[in-house]
């Protein structure tokens, strides 16, 4: 996918939310049927990992992201051969996962107070949101929250996820 080669992947973090993250938020928040939520912003690394180890943080955004990747998934392998499905898959997160670490540890670099492993994560998180895009394509479901939240990654955001009632971007 010629998007997570040219993404600014993590090149916003810190930076003001704009009105575009904010639609692009709000539009992911409700695709994944998880209702308005209050759309804030992490403001440095230390933040963003508390976000992460919140004792509030919501399991359901991230099990209604699995649900829909799995029927995603089913729905690619209908449709292409496994092999060719596979590889491709295979390939897409191999290369994404070399592009966004990359630039993950430059991010962190920059802003200076990143975990190690916090690099490791934000690296993960972008590698997973270029492959359930690509699922979604694949599956040519155009009205996939994955669109919007891929959007958010190459806008150069990372989506932490749900606090309470809250989607926190980073």
């Amino acid at each position: 996918m010629e998007e997570t080669r040219t993404a600014a992947w993590f090149a916003a973090l810190g930076e003001p939310l704009t009105e575009g993250d904010r639609g692009d938020a709000t539009a992911y928040a409700m695709a994944l049927g998880l209702g308005p939520l209050r759309v804030v912003q992490a403001h440095d690394w230390p933040e963003a990992e508390r976000v992460l180890k919140a004792p509030d943080w919501s399991p359901a955004w991230w099990d209604r992201e699995e649900a829909l990747r799995q029927h995603l998934l089913a729905a690619a392998e209908a449709r292409y051969p496994e092999r060719e499905l596979w590889t491709a898959l295979t390939e897409l997160t191999t290369e994404a996962g070399e592009v966004v670490h990359g630039k993950a540890a430059t991010a962190a670099s920059r802003m200076g107070s990143a975990a190690r492993a916090s690099i490791h994560v934000a690296a993960g998180a972008a590698a997973q949101a270029a492959y359930q895009l690509a699922l979604a394509r694949l599956a040519e479901d155009a009205a996939s929250p994955f669109e919007s939240k891929f959007r958010l990654f190459a806008a150069g955001r990372w989506p932490l996820g749900v606090v309470g009632s809250t989607l926190v971007l980073f």
